[in-house]
């Protein structure tokens, strides 16, 4: 009954006319250089209840050379903290990756992809695309020099007109834009703060349809957030 809660909570507050503020699985490493997996509307909200398949699903770090690494994760459940985070510290300019089928309502699958790009962002498309997650929905990060372009991709081609979030470190939201016809949408060093940036973005298919377990479904909504490090001097 509880994750039926929060499932119903989800999808409701993702047909809204505000899908910022629903819940996402967002994935980061802390100043002490350990993975921190947790569920919240931004990368700040860090005490949501973790929901049976955010808690059971698998984190991936992807080496430099594109081979992945499974990551061990402990329960952790505080007053400021309630996720998972690994129990030594590791290489904090790492990517990292997780997948998880979060479960179908009115026939609809939830699909969550979320990433986190650690170090300095690269400063071209081609060099993003290297090191780039191998996930149907992927955003490539590219520090331009005044700021940060992502450029939106789905099975590979970029994916135009879709709505692009820009979260704080605090959790506030700086910006929202749509991608052009390149799947890539800019953000200022006004709007990219200093520290921790996060960037969340959907893509519904209609007809999408197949099984997941017994329960068919006829569509599905896909979801990818991003956590990244704003580049040096990307500040307000």
């Amino acid at each position: 009954m509880k994750h039926l809660r929060n499932l119903l909570l989800l999808v409701g507050i993702l047909a809204s006319t505000s899908p910022a503020y629903a819940h996402f699985p967002w994935v980061t490493i802390s100043e002490e250089g350990k993975v921190t997996y947790f569920f919240g509307e931004n990368p700040a909200d860090r005490t949501y209840k973790l929901p049976g398949p955010i808690a059971k699903c698998d984190v991936e770090l992807i080496t430099a050379k594109g081979t992945k690494q499974k990551i061990a994760l402990n329960s952790i459940e505080t007053d400021d903290f309630i996720g998972r985070e690994s129990g030594e510290s590791g290489d904090s300019s790492a990517t990292l990756q997780s997948q998880v089928t979060f479960g179908i309502y009115h026939g609809s699958r939830l699909e969550y992809y979320t990433v986190h790009v650690g170090g300095k962002l690269p400063t071209t498309q081609q060099e993003a695309a290297k090191t780039a997650t191998d996930q149907n929905l992927k955003a490539l990060l590219v520090d331009n020099g005044h700021g940060v372009d992502a450029y939106v991709l789905w099975k590979g081609k970029p994916l135009t007109d879709a709505e692009v979030h820009l979260f704080c470190e605090e959790g506030d939201e700086e910006a929202t834009a749509k991608t052009d016809q390149e799947g890539k949408v800019s953000f200022t060093n006004k709007q990219v703060e200093a520290g921790l940036n996060g960037i969340m973005v959907g893509h519904t298919i209609p007809d999408e349809s197949g099984t997941v377990g017994d329960q068919k479904y006829e569509s599905a909504s896909h979801y990818l957030t991003v956590t990244f490090q704003a580049p040096e001097g990307d500040e307000k």
